[in-house]
């Protein structure tokens, strides 16, 4: 039995690949969600994303951050966080 080989993407495809998915939101959301169960499967990479978006992409991590205080309501216990207590 043999394994296949990874094969990258020349910057060609890459290209292709990013244009498809600015120009398809269905792409966009499913391919964005297949990434985002990888980050999740991995506590490590989870936190580093979470660095990153809190770092680099500020307004996502605001948006984020407004809606569990939101969320919150009258609970001591930010909705993200009840079920690590």
């Amino acid at each position: 039995m043999t394994s296949a080989a990874k094969k990258s993407l020349t910057p060609a495809e890459k290209e292709r690949f990013f244009l498809a998915l600015e120009k398809d939101e269905k792409l966009f959301g499913e391919t964005l969600e297949v990434v985002l169960n990888l980050t999740i499967s991995d506590p490590k990479l989870t936190f580093d994303v979470a660095d990153l978006i809190e770092t680099d992409f500020r307004n996502l991590y605001l948006v984020i951050m407004k809606k569990a205080v939101r969320e919150m309501g009258s609970s001591t216990t930010m909705a993200c966080c009840k079920n690590l207590v």
